[in-house]
C-alpha cells in the first residue's frame, strides 16, 4: 500500500490538472463572449422534430407563433417522426389556423442512423430560409427568442447556440429536478466557455441556429449520418472546423428555451447515455477534456473512499476533491450571473456528490448497454453506411 497510494495520488493530480486547466479555459471563454449586433432581418425556418408529443406540441407551437419577429419572415416546419398518438392531428389543426406552420412526415424515409437527424434533414431540405433554428417539441420559447438568436448572426457567425432551462417540475422530487438542471446547466456553461475561446465542445439542438450557407459548406448532415446521437454538437463542430464560419452563444434571458425535467432517474440515465454515446466522434480538443474528466472521476470514485480509511493518506485526495468542487462552483456561479438564472444554487453540493457516479454510469452504460429514446431502443455503435 505504501507504493499504491503515491502512484494513484500522482495519477489523480495529473488528470485533475487537465480537468482544472480546461475549466479555467472555459471560464476565460465565458468572459470573452460578446453580444450579437446584427440588425438584418433574415428569413428564418424553425424546425421541430416531434414523435409522440401530443401533451406538449401545441404549447410549443403557440410559443413559436407568439414572436416579435415579422410573421412574413419566418416559418415553422414540424416533422412528425412516425407518432402513434395525436401529435399529427394537433399540428394539422394549428397549421389550418396559421399559414406559417407546415407539417411534414418522415414516412419511413431513412437518410441517417439517428431518427432525429433523419427528421431534421427532411425539414432542412424542404425549406429555403437563410437561417435554420431548431428546438424540441417539448420546449417553449419566449416572444423574443427568434429575434434574439438572429441578432447573434454577425457577418462571421455561422452557428449559434443558447441555454435551455427547466420549467416548473410536477410530481418529481426536488433532488431529481435540481440535479438535472445543474448537470445540464454546467455542461452548457462549459460549452459556452469553449465557444468564447473560438472552440466548440458541446451544444444542444433544443436551442440552436445555423446559416444555411454554413450548413451546406460543411456538407450538411451527411458526414454525421452514420452516428445515432449527438447531431447538434457534431454539426456545430464540423461547421467551425471545416469552414471559415465562427460560432456564438446567446446568453441573454430572452434567448432561453424552457423544457420539462424528466420524471425518473432511469430516464435521465438513458438520456445521458445517449449524449455520452456521441462523444467518441468529437474533435480531439473536446475528447482530451472528456477522457481526462472520466478518469479523474473514476479515480476519485474508487480512491477517495479508500483513502478515508487511511488517515495518513487522505489529505491530498480530499484537497483535490475540494479544488474540483470550488472550480465547478466558480464556473457555475459565473454562468448563472451571465444568464440571470437564480434558485438552483441550493442543489449544488448534493449534485456534486451525485454527479461523479452518475457520469461514470452514463459513460460506461453508453458503451455496454442500449439506451431508450422516444420509445426506441438504440445502441451507441455507429451504424453501417446507409
Amino acid at each position: 500500500m505504501s507504493i499504491f497510494f503515491p502512484i494513484i495520488t500522482s495519477t489523480i493530480i495529473a488528470v485533475g490538472s487537465v480537468y482544472a486547466a480546461y475549466i479555467l479555459f472555459f471560464l476565460s471563454g465565458l468572459s470573452r463572449l460578446k453580444l450579437g449586433t446584427n440588425n438584418r432581418t433574415f428569413s428564418v425556418a424553425v424546425i421541430v422534430a416531434a414523435r409522440n408529443e401530443e401533451r406538449h406540441i401545441e404549447q410549443c407551437l403557440r410559443s413559436l407563433l407568439n414572436q416579435d419577429y415579422p410573421r412574413d419572415k419566418y416559418s415553422i416546419v414540424v416533422i412528425d417522426d412516425e407518432s402513434t398518438d395525436g401529435t399529427s392531428e394537433i399540428i394539422m389543426r394549428l397549421a389550418g389556423e396559421h399559414s406559417n406552420i407546415r407539417l411534414l412526415h418522415t414516412n419511413g424515409e431513412v437518410t441517417a442512423a439517428s431518427p432525429k437527424i433523419n427528421a431534421l434533414e427532411i425539414g432542412v431540405r424542404n425549406t429555403s430560409s437563410e437561417l435554420i433554428l431548431t428546438t424540441d417539441a417539448d420546449c417553449t420559447v419566449g416572444p423574443r427568442w427568434i429575434s434574439s438568436l438572429v441578432k447573434c448572426f454577425d457577418d462571421s457567425i455561422g452557428v449559434v447556440s443558447g441555454l435551455t432551462i427547466f420549467g416548473n417540475p410536477e410530481n418529481i422530487s426536488p433532488l431529481l429536478f435540481g440535479f438535472q438542471y445543474l448537470d445540464f446547466f454546467s455542461q452548457t456553461a462549459c460549452g459556452a466557455g469553449a465557444i468564447g475561446m473560438n472552440s466548440v465542445n458541446n451544444c444542444n439542438g433544443s436551442n440552436m441556429a445555423f446559416r444555411r450557407a454554413a450548413f451546406d459548406e460543411a456538407g450538411g448532415y451527411a458526414p454525421i449520418s452514420r452516428i445515432n446521437s449527438g447531431s447538434d454538437s457534431l454539426l456545430a463542430q464540423r461547421i467551425v472546423a471545416t469552414t471559415s464560419w465562427r460560432m456564438n452563444f446567446a446568453y441573454k434571458p430572452e434567448s432561453h428555451v424552457t423544457t420539462l425535467p424528466l420524471r425518473s432517474w432511469t430516464h435521465v440515465l438513458h438520456q445521458r447515455m445517449r449524449w455520452a454515446g456521441s462523444t467518441p466522434n468529437y474533435k480531439w480538443t473536446g475528447l482530451v477534456f472528456l477522457v481526462a474528466s472520466f478518469f479523474f472521476y473514476l479515480l476519485l470514485f474508487f480512491f477517495l473512499p479508500i483513502s478515508l480509511t487511511h488517515p495518513s493518506e487522505m489529505l491530498e485526495p480530499l484537497l483535490i476533491f475540494l479544488i474540483k468542487i470550488l472550480l465547478d462552483y466558480w464556473i457555475t456561479a459565473k454562468f448563472m450571473k451571465m444568464t440571470n438564472i437564480t434558485g438552483i444554487k441550493k442543489f449544488f453540493l448534493i449534485s456534486e456528490l451525485i454527479h461523479i457516479p452518475f457520469i461514470l454510469a452514463s459513460v460506461i452504460g453508453s458503451f455496454v448497454s442500449k439506451f431508450e429514446w422516444k420509445q426506441r431502443r438504440m445502441r451507441r455503435t455507429v451504424s453501417p453506411a446507409l
